[in-house]
């Protein structure tokens, strides 16, 4: 707590701003306390449209650092580092709370002016003079940057014999001094970002979700992949002192984008924008043609603060399975004219996982002359469903064959022919690619691919091949 006496003039500057925060440095406190923080996305460095000062009211609490006898006159120099005076200073911006100066006894000598950045005030030490202890407090009138907001502005005090040496302002010539940091610039707003991880399930061909997915919500028609708010910051103000609202800083021309995989979904109402857990529409929702983005343009800039849901639908009616990946988002603002506004990093907003496996030989075969085969093993406790299909190249389909579907038994393998899974294709092609999808966790099944030479009248084999399958969300 300050140890300080509130005067008139302060009571003045408070009463004028109302509910306003002001700034403050107590060079008492140990350690030293700085209080305060401005939007360093407002512009505070000119009287143009649109901006605005540093509201009177900040203050700089410090022991008076020498003594000062009946009569006797000292010399205050008050120096800003990176700040100009927006108003003019007077001598009633001085209170010594310890031991008030007598009426009249501070005067502004030099500096002070609109645009200076330093103040001297020459103080006349009153009947009972002052000790070096006494607390000194001196309210700011209002100020302005002159090195735009990066870094944060410092004040100096400094208690001079003469006033020779308070104008020359010389190193190591006056009584006491200090300085340090009199207020921060800090970011004006905040994204925050709520991160589900949904299930596309195995048993349905990835083509709807599992009811148990990490976000609550989730069905088996929609998942909540995740959802993102832009919060104006906690404890950051306005150059008035009261806090900065999201519409001191964006207009409505601000979106969100997000950015994912959205082909598997439906064509028109796949891809929508709603309010948390997915329970109604929010705003408009405009997908790119290629369906990699969804653009989320809120209603207004308050909006913007109400958390915005990336829901995606699908059914079993769905042709396209739904991949595994991880979904970003993007928050794109739009700066209020005269604002500096630095465009945040895309970041990740949720993703979709698959559950059980799926294993691939990239390369297989069906020509007449080779044995070819798929051989799975299981080390899962349970029986399961799989699934082979076949990747051919462009223009070619196969033909499936009657072992296309079956079940892995617990701890047990399952050799099938490729010709089995293809029996032919429908331009006499012979290579292709081998993809089991099995009803198990990914840990306990795995899988090899084996071709050779075979002689079915001798059963003669060579030329044997084989290697492992692989898992594409591994390899």
């Amino acid at each position: 707590m300050k140890k300080y006496v509130i005067k008139a003039t302060a009571l003045a500057i408070g009463a004028l701003v109302g509910g306003a925060a002001f700034a403050s440095i107590d060079f008492t406190a140990d350690p030293v306390a700085t209080t305060g923080k401005f939007a360093r996305e407002l512009n505070y460095n000119s009287t143009g449209t649109g901006n605005q000062a540093i509201a009177a009211g900040q203050t700089v609490t410090t022991k008076l650092g020498f003594g000062v006898s009946a009569t006797q006159q000292r010399y205050i120099r008050v120096d800003l580092g990176a700040l100009k005076l927006g108003a003019v200073a007077a001598g009633t911006n001085v209170v010594n709370s310890t031991a008030a100066f007598g009426a009249g006894n501070v005067t502004v000598v030099s500096g002070g002016a609109v645009g200076d950045s330093f103040i001297i005030y020459q103080v006349t030490g009153n009947a009972g003079g002052h000790a070096a202890s006494d607390t000194v407090v001196i309210t700011l009138p209002a100020l302005r940057t002159t090195a735009g907001n990066a870094a944060n502005p410092t004040v100096t005090y400094a208690l001079y014999e003469t006033a020779v040496a308070a104008a020359n302002n010389a190193a190591g010539t006056s009584l006491y001094s200090t300085s340090g940091t009199l207020f921060e610039f800090a970011t004006g707003y905040k994204v925050n970002v709520t991160q589900y991880t949904n299930t596309a399930a195995v048993a349905k061909a990835y083509l709807e979700f599992t009811t148990n997915g990490s976000a609550p919500t989730t069905t088996t028609a929609k998942a909540e992949v995740g959802a993102v708010d832009v919060a104006a910051a906690a404890g950051v103000n306005r150059g008035d002192g009261t806090a900065i609202a999201l519409s001191d800083l964006f207009t409505t021309s601000s979106r969100i984008v997000f950015k994912g995989d959205f082909n598997f979904t439906k064509a028109t109402s796949g891809v929508v924008i709603e309010a948390a857990g997915c329970t109604g529409a929010l705003g408009s929702t405009s997908l790119s043609t290629d369906k990699l983005t969804a653009t989320y343009t809120p209603a207004s800039v308050a909006a913007l603060a109400t958390p915005a849901s990336l829901c995606v639908e699908t059914a079993a009616s769905n042709t396209v399975a739904i991949p595994a990946q991880a979904f970003t988002y993007d928050f794109n603002p739009a700066a209020v004219s005269g604002n500096t506004v630095t465009d945040p990093a895309a970041a990740q907003v949720g993703e979709i996982v698959r559950d059980g496996t799926e294993l691939q030989a990239p390369f297989a075969t069906i020509h007449p002359d080779y044995l070819s085969r798929v051989v799975l093993t299981s080390q899962y406790s349970l029986d399961v469903a799989y699934t082979l299909s076949t990747i051919t190249e462009d223009g070619v389909s196969c033909n499936i064959g009657p072992a296309a579907t079956g079940t892995l038994k617990a701890g047990k393998m399952v050799v099938v022919n490729v010709k089995d899974i293809c029996s032919s294709t429908t331009t006499g092609a012979t290579r292709l690619a081998v993809k089991a999808t099995i009803s198990a966790p990914l840990n306990k099944v795995h899988g090899l691919y084996n071709v050779m030479n075979y002689d079915a009248v001798t059963g003669k084999t060579n030329s044997l091949i084989s290697y492992p399958m692989v898992r594409p969300t591994e390899n």
